[in-house]
């Protein structure tokens, strides 16, 4: 089963991509789900294949 990453309110990107470097290992961490959190908001998870971590993101649509 896949662990859930929940963002924080200060964790924001304002420039989507598909791919971005892995904050513990220096990877490339691929954007992996898009997810709906409210009528402002989309959380962005990007995950780690080397080191099985994960980061999420809040996005203003």
């Amino acid at each position: 089963m896949l662990r859930t990453f929940r963002p924080t309110p200060t964790c924001t990107r304002f420039k989507t991509s598909i791919e971005m470097p892995c904050m513990k290992c220096g990877a490339e961490m691929r954007l992996t789900i898009i997810e709906p959190r409210d009528q402002v908001y989309d959380v962005l998870t990007y995950r780690c294949a080397p080191c099985d971590s994960g980061e999420s993101f809040l996005r203003a649509r």
